[in-house]
């Protein structure tokens, strides 16, 4: 099974405030330290391939993917936002990298209903389509350079909940845009990653593992608080100790045959990064064993 680490565990662009960032050649080396031999890109990475590239070799790091909230419900941003995302996919194919992970861009008031979205004032269904075609557009130009698009449900966005992220694989075709299951994401929108799985377990081509904190996300939902918030008060726990159900999700991704990546997400927490992501490493190699011996 292949374990990745991500930078957003060290360094949060949704929270930059809350830790002062590392420099990425700390922060690579610290991913090495936890065990980690893959990452994704993120913020705190020279844009510079070649940079980039020398840093992963150097470390012995794979480079899997990179993430990119893109507008494309408002048809006239799809040109700038194709742009936008074919400059990441040319500095992520040039490192090795082969998976886009795309998420909706989200706005403000999204992020604001963080986890108590008002769903009646979602996309409507021209932006529905807007973003489908956005989404295929993004596969087709992606796909002589041998790199695909997987989309992410991610909170703060417009595809958050589990009916909007049902909505989404509804509108696009399996074989241009596979799902990027974030099962914390998912729980954090009122979602539940195994019956999501029980109608669109077919659909997933990458995962984000992480857990959510159920009474850190009723405090969120009872005080209305924004994505931001929720992130300084350490929404997301360590594997295996909140509401997402990991054990299971992960027992029953492999029993459908699932073998992509499994990406250890814990957006922001209170000991220190390299520590986490070792603990977290080892909770899953530990799930692994026993479902293998099982």
């Amino acid at each position: 099974m292949r374990i990745a680490t991500a930078p957003v565990n060290w360094n949060n662009p949704d929270v930059p405030e809350y830790r002062a960032w590392l420099p990425y050649e700390r922060m690579m080396d610290e991913f090495v330290e936890a065990g980690y031999d893959a990452t994704e890109w993120g913020p705190g990475m020279p844009e510079d391939p070649a940079e980039l590239k020398a840093a992963l070799d150097s470390r012995g790091l794979t480079m899997v993917g990179a993430f990119v909230g893109l507008g494309f419900r408002d048809a006239g941003r799809h040109e700038a936002e194709m742009a936008k995302a074919m400059g990441i996919a040319r500095r992520l194919h040039a490192t090795g990298g082969r998976l886009l992970i795309a998420a909706e861009a989200g706005d403000d008031r999204r992020r604001g209903e963080a986890g108590h979205v008002d769903e009646t004032r979602g996309l409507t269904d021209e932006q529905w389509r807007n973003l489908a075609t956005g989404l295929h557009d993004l596969a087709d130009n992606l796909a002589p350079m041998g790199m695909s698009v997987v989309f992410h449900n991610h909170v703060g966005t417009y595809v958050e909940t589990a009916a909007e992220t049902a909505r989404l694989l509804d509108e696009t075709d399996p074989a241009k845009v596979g799902w990027c299951l974030d099962i914390g994401h998912l729980a954090y929108g009122g979602g539940n990653s195994l019956e999501m799985l029980g109608r669109y377990g077919d659909r997933v081509a990458h995962i984000h593992l992480k857990d959510v904190d159920g009474e850190v996300l009723a405090q969120a939902k009872a005080g209305q608080w924004s994505f931001g918030t929720a992130l300084k008060a350490y929404i997301f726990p360590p594997l295996g100790e909140g509401i997402a159900q990991v054990p299971e999700v992960v027992a029953e991704l492999l029993a459908r045959g699932y073998d992509g990546w499994f990406v250890l997400e814990q957006d922001t927490n209170r000991g220190d990064p390299g520590d986490v992501a070792r603990a977290n490493g080892e909770y899953l190699e530990g799930l692994l064993t026993g479902i293998a011996v099982g």
